[in-house]
């Protein structure tokens, strides 16, 4: 987004047409991969099961393929922002990422 490869748009429609995940690439919390809607839960992400409510469920489960290969490829974390176990994992403000 910015030219110097810090934050990345990553196309995930499925969940809804246009829908995007962000990977942000932290100098000392490293590369995290924020899912939006395209996964709703950890065990969604483990199975490989698409949320349940789906613009296009063939999209979505193709999403989950292609955010994968990114997380492999930037050697990413996931954050699943409906997962409830995360979030006491997670920092909110005024705390911050670095």
């Amino acid at each position: 987004m910015f030219g110097d490869g810090s934050v990345w748009l990553i196309a995930t429609p499925g969940h809804s047409p246009g829908h995007q995940c962000l990977l942000v690439k932290l100098p000392k919390t490293g590369t995290i991969m924020l899912t939006g809607d395209a996964v709703h839960t950890k065990a969604n992400w483990d199975n490989k099961r698409t949320p349940i409510q789906n613009f296009d469920p063939a999209q979505s489960a193709a999403a989950l393929g292609r955010m994968a290969a990114v997380l492999q490829e930037h050697n990413g974390e996931l954050w699943i922002g409906h997962e409830p176990t995360e979030v006491p994992l997670r920092k909110y403000a005024p705390a911050f990422y670095e």
